[in-house]
């Protein structure tokens, strides 16, 4: 596991347990996942004289999970809001350091919308198929009662732009109220810009070092994912009576999210790149194929870099410079694959849990998902975090709940969703590559982009990529 300091990275690799679990992080999880699917099977068949005792066994099998998440939960809010103030810093930084800045944050902040958007779209082409959890609607129907007669302007009024700017930040922090939170932060990043492109800019060390420690102690927590799949997956499974209804669940929403995807990719990543360089998309793609493969294998973005900037040269359309600027800033700020499947993962879970998904939600859930992904904490399985993050601030969680009901599947399948995530986030990293190298013709030496690339890093962009090696967006 990589860390964040030199004296952490220094020490020996850990042997015993907590090595195995550490030094072979997929096969712990596929073993502990395994693990709690048997049991919670096992659970399900279980038919107790006293059904209480079967939903007492289930509450504390399911303890460590929600202490797990409840844990994250709390390091990962102002974790995500120091992220999106630096991240709006260095989006600035490149704007003004280089001519070729702006193009590519245009072209990202675009791609990264357009995700978010297909994401909403196949989740409704899918949730008419969606089966509620009926353990999670009579939940629903036993809280407070729903206001039936409030118009689509008062919906759009308080549901959108009431919840986006927040009358009080540190109730927004108490609530996580994640909306109200990326606002915050993103006004505050804008603020903060000319003052933290000074070199001696003390709130921007601040800042830095506060990414750090939060980063350290979400390692420490995420180190126990294996412990805590185990006990939410358990606890998912065995309150089930219709396993299969379950599974078809799951089917869907793998459907949904490897749609939008594939719109994702044709429509936006190709269409693009047919437009703006008058060339076929396909004939680039394949230079791109090694590069996916990595980012499967690593579920890492950062990790891919070098594959990444040896794929897009290798296509002879790339220089060195617009690369060596274009992929490493992708890797940090570009999350398109992600922001399809936290749309999808969203309203999946708002289905099974009895929701009520209108309008106002889908626009919400477009907002989160794209400023959500930009300021995707730099830690495994963040992602994870931040769909449940979304979820509580957009639908919210029954009383008392760690989770909502059927966020131990969502859990289940990360391992695998993660790497498609990051094969999807690394595709368009390349392409806008190639379309920013034909938009933006490069002469000299590069100095300026190479100077972008040192302001979005904070620092020299190979200490960049091994800082952040364990990313798993």
């Amino acid at each position: 596991m990589n860390v964040a300091d030199d004296s952490e990275e220094e020490r020996p690799p850990k042997k015993g347990f907590c090595g195995f679990i550490e030094n072979q992080r997929i096969l712990s999880i596929l073993i502990f996942m395994t693990v709690g699917i048997a049991l919670g099977i096992g659970l399900s068949f279980w038919q107790p004289e006293n059904p209480e005792a079967k939903n007492v066994t289930i509450q504390w099998i399911g303890l460590a999970g929600d202490l797990f998440f409840r844990s994250v939960i709390c390091f990962v809010i102002p974790l995500v809001f120091v992220n999106i103030i630096i991240a709006i810093v260095q989006m600035m930084s490149v704007g003004n350091a280089s001519s070729i800045g702006w193009t590519v944050i245009g072209l990202y902040l675009t791609t990264t919308v357009c995700a978010a958007f297909f994401g909403t779209v196949t989740s409704l082409i899918f949730k008419r198929f969606y089966k509620a959890d009926p353990n999670a609607v009579e939940e629903v129907a036993e809280g407070e009662p729903t206001v039936a007669d409030v118009t689509i302007s008062d919906t759009i009024y308080d549901g959108i732009f009431m919840a986006i700017v927040p009358k009080n930040i540190f109730k927004a922090f108490a609530e996580g109220s994640f909306t109200a939170i990326m606002f915050f932060a993103a006004i505050f990043g804008a603020a903060l810009y000319p003052e933290a492109s000074k070199e001696d800019s003390k709130l921007m060390a601040i800042l830095r070092e506060m990414d750090k420690v939060f980063t350290r102690v979400i390692r420490w927590i995420i180190f126990l994912t294996p412990f805590a799949m185990l006990s939410l997956i358990a606890s998912e499974f065995g309150k089930q009576d219709d396993l299969a209804h379950m599974f078809g669940n799951i089917g869907l929403l793998l459907a949904a999210s490897f749609l939008g995807w594939f719109l994702q990719i044709t429509v936006v990543y190709m269409g693009l790149f047919a437009l703006l360089t008058k060339s076929n998309p396909l004939a680039y793609l394949r230079y791109i194929v090694p590069a996916q493969m990595v980012a499967f294998t690593t579920a890492s973005s950062a990790c891919t870099i070098p594959t990444s900037l040896e794929c897009v040269k290798s296509t002879g359309r790339v220089p060195d410079v617009i690369g060596r600027f274009v992929i490493p800033f992708g890797a940090i700020v570009n999350m398109d694959g992600s922001a399809v499947y936290f749309a999808c993962a969203c309203i999946w879970l708002a289905v099974l849990n009895g929701e009520d998904v209108n309008f106002a939600n889908f626009i919400m859930l477009v907002i989160i998902c794209t400023m959500g992904s930009i300021g995707t904490a730099p830690v495994p399985s963040a992602g994870l975090v931040l769909i449940l993050t979304a979820y509580q601030t957009v639908f919210g969680v029954a009383e008392g709940a760690a989770v909502p009901a059927g966020f131990g599947y969502v859990f289940a399948i990360d391992w695998f969703m993660d790497r498609m995530q990051t094969m999807g986030n690394i595709t368009g990293d390349c392409m806008i590559a190639g379309i920013v190298a034909h938009r933006c013709a490069v002469t000299g030496e590069g100095e300026d982009v190479l100077t972008a690339t040192e302001l979005v890093a904070g620092k020299d962009s190979s200490e960049e990529v091994d800082e952040k090696e364990d990313v798993d967006v």
